[in-house]
């Protein structure tokens, strides 16, 4: 056989497994049950949003109509890189569209509220069209939780149990007036080879 041929030949060979190799990216639905690994994922943050919300709605802890409701934090207390701001948002979004409650912006609103109140109170801005300062709304029920899990390895076994917990406090009085929580737990078994 012709060397450069031969050459040729071993050149193909080893760029068609790397020609295999190719990434796909394709559109899927974003409500779909997702099982890649045993992490947090879109489908816990939808379960868990959806069951607080629901659980949320169908008490009646609150007193009086359209009661104002303001979200704090929710401390990450998992291994996880998680940002829990993202299941608030997804719960917080659902309580406004319900209708039943005044919902109030929380620190990040707050922080763009106080940029622009400065703004205003420049000079650049028509003092009659400005707006009032001390009118903003107080909440009556602030929500806080804490999203936990426990991970274990034993041999080829992943297992993750996580619980998410939310509360919703009265501010005037303290009183925890609902609380509730989602747990998940997840189990990942590699097998060898796919056996």
């Amino acid at each position: 056989m012709n060397r450069s041929i031969r050459n040729l030949l071993l050149a193909a060979a080893a760029v068609a497994p790397l020609a295999a190799c190719s990434d796909r990216v394709r559109y899927e639905d974003p409500e779909a049950v997702e099982t890649i690994d045993p992490r947090f994922g879109s489908t816990d943050l939808q379960t868990i949003a959806r069951e607080l919300t629901d659980s949320f709605l169908a008490t009646n802890a609150w007193t009086g109509e359209r009661p104002r409701i303001v979200f704090g934090g929710v401390a990450n207390r998992t291994k996880q890189h998680l940002d829990t701001q993202n299941i608030t948002d997804t719960i917080r979004t659902s309580l406004v569209q319900s209708g039943k409650f005044r919902v109030l912006a929380g620190d990040q609103g707050i922080d763009e509220i106080a940029k622009e109140t400065d703004y205003q109170q420049s000079g650049a801005v028509d003092r009659a069209a400005a707006v009032q300062l001390g009118m903003q709304l107080g909440a009556e029920y602030v929500f806080f939780g804490r999203f936990t899990e426990i991970a274990k390895e034993a041999g080829s076994v992943e297992s993750r149990w996580m619980k998410f917990t939310l509360n919703a406090v009265d501010v005037q009085t303290r009183e925890i007036v609902w609380a509730d929580e989602v747990q998940i737990s997840k189990i990942k078994d590699s097998s060898f080879l796919g056996w």
